[in-house]
């Protein structure tokens, strides 16, 4: 790696978005470069991030670009072996019948996407390789469908919303860019090509445009921006911020633009993540709204309910010390759109991330509660209940919160709480 490049790597530097958990990644050695040091936060947003996969350090980019628009080979069709559920997986949240969903015993299981109907799960996994790869299985079944099989990494894949297309990010070209494939696998068409970072890809409601995140050379900070897949229009840039979600129905948002979900960090103290809205139309953003936030905890991943009434996020403490790889605590929540009803769901005993929610209620996430880290579900049907009883009108769509009520910290519901060894695995 060159000079240049070294010092543009330690200035984005340590982080990426996702392994096993969508979360902020301590700086790691880069090629050319050194160990790079750091001691920022796993959970801040620095000046310096860098897209990488916590499973094995940034490759150099050594593949060509031939190869990365290559036809991937056959897809490959394997049963995952089944393991024992610990018995201590309590659950402190309004949540019940948790589920394990699938079976990595070595590697990890991560990036999960949902389809509409519920009935099948893309995600990412190293269980095969230290490289991560693109899988699709039914929610219901053990046999899982690998999709791409890229020497390079290919993670954060996103279904399209009428389950046609997945979008991903991969690093096959050197850097992170976007690509999208069938979602019966086959060759992948690069979306995005430039030099920088591209990654955390999310489809609009009507599957022709995409909201991504890309580490900006200039802002030294995370951007968001939207590109459509009709046309060759130059992507707009809409504000600064990652994991952005585009909201599954449209026009939930002021004069009927749509509503974009991220995260976005403080610029100040220990600029730890808050979740955020904006509303966007016509290639521009408005009415920025912070919906949860805490000075010393981060709010990340977060991720819209399909009626567009809730969000679910996990929360992670921020502590002084050097980021890793994954925090070893963090628990998923949900919170009204108006910032009430916050509710926990699941507790702070392992470290959950990534949730995505499905129509039947069921909310499916990344955690390592079983020892090595794998997609889970719960049903959230009782925390949104629970949910309810705190709000001030009916409907989390009209409530009114208070800007105190939506930063303050709230009782956790302990409402049909699991007995422990009540987790059981899907058939």
């Amino acid at each position: 790696m060159s000079k240049n490049n070294c010092i543009r790597a330690r200035r984005l530097s340590t982080t990426v978005l996702y392994h096993g958990a969508g979360v902020i990644l301590a700086a790691a050695a880069l090629p050319g470069c050194g160990t790079t040091s750091s001691n920022s936060v796993a959970n801040k947003e620095p000046t310096d991030s860098v897209a990488t996969t916590a499973t094995s350090p940034q490759t150099s980019g050594s593949s060509s670009t031939a190869a990365a628009n290559q036809t991937p080979g056959a897809s490959m069709t394997t049963a995952q072996t089944e393991t024992a559920t610990p018995t201590s997986l309590a659950m402190l949240g309004a949540t019940t019948n948790l589920r394990r969903v699938t079976f990595a015993e070595e590697g990890a299981d991560f990036d999960p996407s949902i389809s509409a109907d519920g009935t099948r799960l893309v995600f990412a996994s190293t269980q095969h390789r230290p490289t991560s790869d693109i899988y699709i299985k039914s929610t219901d079944s053990r046999v899982v469908t690998q999709l791409t099989n890229d020497p390079a990494d290919d993670a954060m894949p996103a279904l399209s919303p009428d389950g046609s297309k997945i979008a991903f990010a991969s690093n096959r070209s050197g850097n992170w860019d976007l690509y999208v494939m069938p979602a019966t696998g086959g060759k992948a068409v690069q979306v995005t090509s430039d030099s920088a970072d591209e990654v955390q890809p999310s489809w609009s409601p009507d599957g022709t445009q995409l909201v991504f995140a890309r580490a900006g050379a200039s802002s030294g900070r995370w951007e968001l921006w939207v590109t459509s897949l009709q046309s060759t229009a130059t992507p707009s840039f809409i504000g600064f911020g990652m994991h952005p979600r585009w909201c599954p129905l449209a026009g939930t948002g002021a004069e009927g633009s749509d509503k974009i979900l991220f995260q976005l960090g403080r610029e100040r103290g220990r600029r730890s993540f808050g979740v955020w809205t904006l509303d966007y139309a016509s290639g521009g953003a408005s009415n920025l709204t912070e919906i949860a936030g805490s000075a010393t905890t981060a709010l990340i991943n977060p991720t819209w309910s399909p009626d567009g009434h809730w969000i679910a996020f996990a929360e992670t403490p921020v502590t002084d010390a050097p980021a890793t790889a994954t925090p070893s605590a963090a628990s998923l929540w949900m919170v009204g759109v108006e910032g009430e009803g916050r509710v926990r769901l699941t507790s702070d005993t392992a470290a959950s991330f990534s949730p995505v929610w499905t129509k039947s209620g069921r909310i499916y996430f990344a955690s390592n509660m079983s020892g090595s880290q794998n997609i889970w579900s719960v049903d959230a049907a009782g925390a949104v209940a629970a949910a309810m009883t705190t709000l001030p009108s009916t409907t989390p769509a009209t409530a009114s919160a208070s800007h105190e009520a939506a930063h303050e910290t709230p009782h956790d519901s302990v409402a049909n709480v699991p007995e422990p060894g009540q987790a059981h695995e899907q058939h």
